[in-house]
């Protein structure tokens, strides 16, 4: 008897990377621990030049996001010749794929659900009442299994997309704790570093960074600090261009993307992030596991990764002030950063490993083969 398999989708070409080889090694780790089934892992693209390491999943090239007739008839013929028993998708809501012809190939499908929804939208009561009659009385538009990658992502997955509560489950993100480490050697006072970093996104406001950026260099006693930041993306060329016209070009470096966000953290004394929006936040928890203390915004995942006043501080999303004063505050206590920063690789050590996703992630999805 054949075995079955199971196809991992991700998004982009295989030469993209940032949060994406978080995610496809996080895959790759269940697919070790998915002994029972034969894995792959679908690029819309294999472009040759890989930034993935893959070790325990087949790469092929399907795209099972776009789901055009060519694409559909790919995707039908490989699960047909593979036995896929299961699709599993990352930020893929039903309503963004097209879930009749995905049952029609009479598979499981499944959702990990990382992308950042605005939690003060609601519904009006006609829509709220059709999602929860399609959903919830009907069991249509649904995945098999809506995995959420934090407790505020379930909550809003149940009460705003009325995901029955049987098939979803809240297994919160994780990084490699064994590879963010703390540095080895003790860090600089003579130059302190302040690091924020992510894709170049609007909702992400590296702009109120800046301003904060602007008031804290204007001030002596802060001459030996220094800010970066990691990533890019549609607003990068905005943002650096307004840190040039705030006269800030020397003391706020934009690096750009790296593979490696390690030798950024591991340099780094404070990291500090203002998204509006964000579901987890996966940067935290790489800086805290380097035992940096952070200063983030309390948006959704934030919320749930930040322990305010022992691993960092959150501030209220508008209040710029408070997100400044913050800054200062660990920017003139090191004895404040030291103790924070070993608070902070201590709770992701407890809540957010790599180890704990990857296990939860497995047993879920076995489950839900049955």
């Amino acid at each position: 008897m054949s075995r079955k398999g199971i196809v991992f989708c991700i998004r982009y070409p295989d030469d993209q990377g940032f949060v994406w080889r978080t995610v496809v090694r996080v895959r790759d780790r269940i697919a070790d621990l998915l002994t029972d089934y034969d894995s792959y892992v679908a690029f819309p693209k294999l472009t040759g030049h890989s930034v993935h390491r893959i070790e325990h999943m087949q790469p092929v090239e399907l795209d099972g996001y776009h789901l055009s007739e060519a694409n559909k008839a790919k995707l039908a013929q490989f699960v047909a010749a593979h036995d896929i028993a299961a699709i599993v998708y990352m930020s893929a809501l039903p309503t963004s794929l097209d879930m009749a012809f995905l049952n029609s190939l009479g598979v499981k499908t499944i959702n990990t659900e990382e992308d950042s929804f605005d939690h003060r939208v609601r519904d009006s009561l006609p829509r709220q009442l059709a999602k929860f009659v399609v959903r919830r009385v009907f069991k249509r538009q649904l995945h098999d299994l809506h995995i959420a990658n934090s407790a505020s992502q379930g909550e809003w997955l149940k009460s705003y997309a009325k995901i029955p509560s049987e098939r979803l489950v809240i297994i919160p993100n994780g990084i490699d704790t064994e590879h963010f480490v703390p540095a080895s050697h003790p860090r600089d006072d003579d130059e302190l570093q302040v690091i924020c970093a992510g894709q170049a996104r609007r909702e992400k406001r590296i702009e109120l960074i800046l301003r904060c950026a602007e008031r804290v260099l204007a001030q002596p006693e802060f001459a030996n600090v220094r800010f970066s930041y990691v990533g890019d993306g549609e607003m990068r060329a905005r943002w650096q261009k307004l840190a040039a016209e705030m006269g800030l070009a020397d003391r706020f470096r934009f690096v750009g993307a790296r593979a490696d966000m390690l030798p950024f953290f591991q340099s780094a004394d404070l990291m500090v992030h203002a998204a509006e929006r964000e579901s987890f936040g996966l940067v935290l928890a790489e800086a805290m596991a380097c035992a940096v203390p952070v200063v983030a915004c309390a948006a959704a995942g934030p919320g749930e990764i930040v322990a305010d006043g022992r691993t960092g501080a959150l501030v209220a999303i508008e209040d710029e002030d408070a997100f400044a004063e913050a800054i200062e505050a660990y920017l003139r206590d090191p004895a404040l950063r030291k103790a924070h920063g070993m608070a902070a690789r201590a709770r992701v050590e407890e809540r957010f490993s790599m180890e704990r996703q990857v296990r939860d992630m497995a047993a879920a999805i076995a489950e839900t083969l049955g």
